[in-house]
């Protein structure tokens, strides 16, 4: 059942990214899991100095983590997922006892268990660490400019079927190829806690529930 609902989240959430540029139902946000963040919402409160609409939408998801528990982390993160899918792809499963948890949990090297007094001076890290900004940091930055480069290189190679059938319009045919600075760096921060997530499964959730 957890992977089902991680899947169909993760799913829900590369839609939203997808069809974000769209016009979406009024009860369907396309930035709703970012609406859903609570470090995010309170940076951004404590940033304007005003309370924003937007961002009591994390309302919903703190009180229903004080009822059952971390469920978001668990269940539908859609980073936690990538990452879950991530191991089960590409990793061998390991476990890590309670002495690995304790210690990565008491290090310093992860920045993530500072942010949670969403003070204003720390609104830089959360922008760079926050899980959910940070996924779609990198749908933004890497996965999106990749599948815009794999559709190009398609067209190409079929640009001189298209020419030979008569099909103008595809004959000239280009996705504009976006260049991000922000790409080597959101790489290297995913790669990071891949990295992190291979030493101690879903670290994230663990770090939160201190």
């Amino acid at each position: 059942m957890r992977t089902l609902i991680q899947a169909l989240s993760l799913l829900l959430f590369s839609t939203l990214f997808v069809f974000a540029t769209y016009k979406l139902p009024d009860w369907l946000p396309a930035d709703i899991y970012l609406r859903l963040d609570p470090l995010l919402g309170l940076n951004a409160v404590f940033a304007a100095r005003e309370v924003i609409s937007r961002a009591l939408w994390s309302l919903i998801l703190i009180g229903g983590t004080l009822v059952i528990g971390v469920f978001f982390c668990a269940y539908v993160c859609p980073t936690g997922a990538s990452l879950d899918f991530l191991d089960f792809l590409f990793f061998e499963r390991r476990n890590v006892g309670s002495k690995g948890r304790s210690q990565l949990k008491e290090s310093e090297i992860f920045p993530l268990d500072h942010l949670r007094g969403c003070r204003p001076d720390r609104s830089l890290l959360a922008f760079l660490m926050d899980p959910l900004a940070l996924l779609t940091r990198f749908y933004t930055f890497f996965i999106y400019p990749l599948a815009i480069t794999v559709i190009n290189l398609i067209v190409d190679l079929l640009r001189p079927l298209f020419k030979a059938l008569g099909w103008v319009t595809f004959s000239h045919f280009h996705y504009f190829q976006s260049v991000y600075y922000m790409s080597a760096i959101t790489l290297l921060i995913f790669g990071g806690i891949i990295t992190l997530n291979r030493l101690v499964p879903r670290f994230c959730a663990a770090i939160f529930a201190r």
